[in-house]
């Protein structure tokens, strides 16, 4: 688990990430990593590179006990097992956050993060029945059961994360556009009945929005930024719809 997380904690330096903090878990290192500002590309890297360094230990430890160490079956195990368990997409294995970068690029964080919590139930339904069988049938074995609980505790404040995640992504995007200087954009069509804050929902990680606001006569009746957006909602309230703040303008 150590080399694993340094894995990450080197891949990520190379990157040019910022760690946020590493922690010294019973079970070994635990680094969190800054990396929104990367491309889906480099964070898929930057996730990745823990399972391959587990898959270049296996890889190690099998030559190793081909020539001539014989007490290796340990390290063989522990390292595939720990390769193949982190790619599984479910959050927060490295599998899921490649899968939840994938889903947040097509469908936007909302999307990816409702998406997500679908799959990653499912593997816990999965997770706890395997952890019943080998309860009884290995001993009074309870990993599984430990380890279903701990996602299950993740799952939970994941939702309120992706909120956090979505506004402070949204209030410093400003800044990152400043720096860059150049900015993707996405462009998304509404109907002037629907509520800012459902917007909000629907916007990309790294993407600049521009909306165009139609009628329910298909006619285009006006044209906003996100950044008018966000000064609406602060303005108003997230539940005002985009015909409301028109009318309420032109007072």
């Amino acid at each position: 688990m150590t080399v694993h997380e340094l894995a990450h904690v080197f891949t990520a330096k190379l990157m040019k990430s910022r760690i946020e903090s590493i922690k010294v878990l019973p079970i070994g290192l635990s680094a969190a990593i800054e990396n929104n500002h990367l491309s889906l590309v480099k964070r898929s890297i930057v996730n990745i590179s823990g399972p391959i360094a587990n898959l270049l230990l296996f890889i190690t430890c099998f030559i190793l006990k081909a020539y001539c160490v014989n007490n290796m079956l340990f390290f063989i195990y522990a390292n595939i097992s720990l390769a193949a368990f982190n790619l599984s997409p479910v959050f927060p294995l490295d599998g899921g956050r490649i899968l939840k970068d994938i889903f947040e690029e097509k469908f936007g964080l909302f999307k990816a993060s409702k998406y997500i919590r679908i799959i990653s139930t499912g593997f816990l339904i999965l997770l706890c029945f395997l952890g019943c069988v080998q309860y009884f049938t290995s001993k009074y074995n309870i990993s599984l059961l430990v380890l279903a609980i701990y996602f299950s505790f993740i799952l939970k404040n994941y939702k309120m994360e992706v909120a956090l995640m979505n506004i402070k992504n949204l209030i410093y995007r400003r800044s990152r556009f400043k720096k860059k200087g150049i900015y993707p954009v996405r462009e998304l069509v509404v109907l002037n009945t629907k509520k800012l804050g459902d917007i909000i929902k629907s916007m990309d990680f790294d993407r600049f929005h521009i909306l165009y606001v139609l009628n329910e006569d298909m006619d285009l009746v006006r044209v906003f930024t996100e950044q008018e957006v966000l000064d609406y909602i602060i303005k108003y309230n997230a539940e005002i719809s985009f015909e409301e703040v028109m009318k309420k303008e032109l007072v």
